[in-house]
């Protein structure tokens, strides 16, 4: 996951450098939080204990929802767009550009976030039709033609 919220995501590096420096570590934090639980799925499925996988991934799937589509849009991006105004307005410096170009950047990944949100919501599916078993991810769909 470091590959896609590394240094390229600007809503991860761009606002430590102008003091939204709060928003964006709660962003990492909230990111992370979720991988812990995935990678141990990983290691599960690979070990091929796939009792710990199922385990692992619902851990993984109610993290996400929790995390990614409760908390962010209603927490961070809330916070980064109704309650930062005043502050910033009260200390004179109210960056327009970044205000307005961060909080698109952060409804955007809000957007990923759904449509993630709707492969592991067809991942557990096809989880609950092998009878619990974690099976291939669903991205690698076209790969098995090849």
């Amino acid at each position: 996951m470091r590959c896609v919220f590394g240094r390229n995501n600007p809503c991860e590096g761009r606002p430590l450098e102008l003091r939204f420096f709060r928003i964006g570590i709660v962003i990492l934090a909230l990111h992370d939080a979720c991988d812990v639980f995935m990678e141990a799925a990983k290691v599960f499925k690979y070990s091929e204990k796939e009792m710990a996988a199922s385990l692992g991934f619902g851990c993984f799937a109610i993290s996400w929802f929790l995390l990614r589509l409760i908390l962010f849009p209603f927490w961070i991006i809330k916070a980064s767009s109704y309650h930062a105004v005043e502050p910033l307005i009260e200390a004179n410096y109210f960056p327009r550009t970044f205000y307005y170009t961060f909080n698109t950047m952060l409804s955007t990944l809000l957007v990923f976030h759904i449509y993630w949100w709707k492969l592991i919501c067809a991942m557990l599916l096809r989880q609950l039709q092998n009878e619990g078993k974690v099976g291939e991810d669903i991205r690698s769909d076209s790969e098995d033609g090849e």
